[in-house]
């Protein structure tokens, strides 16, 4: 682990540099907290990041499933989002996420506020049939973003229209029952 450069500052939005053949020439464009390159040879299959909190590391997450576990990755209008969130079990030691170029370092970041009505609407109808469902696979069927989805079931639960499991099956919502209109 490198030592914290002082004059380094937290990042929080993700600046991707390039898409790159080689981890190496990712290593080279990553300079900053936020940077990253995403390493591409047919398919992606990594993205080197300087880690957001400062320390000076640089990180390698894995986006090839035939590697081990993978993080999904989407770019969509320029800006990058990678699911499930960012652990680290060593060095800092920081935990974040990366929605559409956004850091959020928890702790730090309460990215849980956003409203998209329309969206809402839709995770509310995709939980229509009763079931549990995982808010990714919820995403996966909307062709949303993880976390846009997330967001929406949290302001479901918050609205009293949907419930979360309890471990293990936290992230899985189903609907609840509503009063009919009188009518």
């Amino acid at each position: 682990m490198r030592k914290k450069d002082p004059s380094s500052k937290r990042a929080d939005r993700l600046k991707l540099q390039a898409h790159v053949a080689s981890r190496d020439e990712a290593r080279r464009l990553v300079t900053q907290p936020g940077d990253a390159a995403l390493v591409v040879r047919g398919r992606p299959r990594s993205v080197v990041m300087g880690c957001p909190c400062g320390c000076g590391d640089q990180l390698t997450i894995n986006l090839d499933s035939l590697s081990g576990p993978a993080w999904r990755f989407a770019e969509r209008n320029g800006e990058v989002t990678l699911y499930p969130s960012v652990w680290r079990e060593s060095g800092c030691k920081s935990h974040f996420v990366v929605w559409q170029n956004q850091i959020y370092l928890f702790g730090q970041n309460d990215f849980l506020r956003r409203r998209h009505p329309e969206l809402e609407d839709r995770v509310y109808k995709q939980l229509a049939d009763g079931q549990a469902h995982h808010f990714a696979d919820i995403a996966d069927a909307l062709d949303e973003l993880p976390w846009s989805v997330l967001v929406a079931c949290e302001n479901l639960v918050s609205d009293g229209k949907a419930r979360e499991l309890e471990k293990p099956n936290r992230g899985t919502f189903i609907r609840r029952p509503q009063p009919r209109d009188g009518g």
